[in-house]
């Protein structure tokens, strides 16, 4: 009698940071940062602008056997009714495909700061990049950014690690 070997599919966590401008994604993998992006969408904010936003996410969930997905939402006063929108719409498609959805807020993202003292984007940042190296290329130009751009992938990072 033989049996047949098969390969199991690594279970992977998706975090999400997104506004109706930047999405940032994360998939963490077996405590290993396995692809991060991105993403600007210019356009102003319309329904079919939170479908692109959607679409965009369907590669990362058919390439990767995704068991939660982590989104990190921003304090109250700064959710607009797009992003709410937008919130609701990705949680539903999630909720389609079977994969249940974390919220958690930035208080709780900010947490991953290995400082004790410090608590801010900026120390949340350089402690990623202790976690993963490969972060310093994005947290370099981020520094020089006048407009923040990076910090969307960032916070996406750190959601994904809080629930890896």
């Amino acid at each position: 009698m033989s049996f047949l070997l098969t390969k199991v599919p690594h279970m992977a966590v998706l975090g999400i940071s997104t506004n109706t401008r930047l999405l940032g994604t994360a998939i963490i993998e077996e405590g290993q940062l396995t692809e991060y992006k991105i993403r600007l969408f210019k356009a102003s904010w319309s329904p079919s602008k939170a479908t692109r936003i959607i679409t965009s996410l369907e590669p990362c969930v058919r390439e990767h056997c995704i068991k939660k997905v982590v989104l990190s939402i921003p304090h109250g006063y700064h959710q607009t009714d797009g992003f709410k929108a937008l919130h609701l719409r990705l949680c539903r498609y999630f909720e389609r495909k079977g994969i249940p959805v974390i919220c958690v807020s930035p208080e709780h993202v900010l947490s991953l700061c290995l400082d004790g003292d410090k608590k801010g984007k900026k120390a949340l940042m350089k402690s990623l990049c202790d976690k993963f190296p490969e972060l310093l290329y994005c947290h370099r130009k981020e520094l020089r950014n006048k407009n923040k751009y990076y910090i969307k992938l960032f916070e996406a990072v750190a959601a994904a690690t809080l629930h890896s």
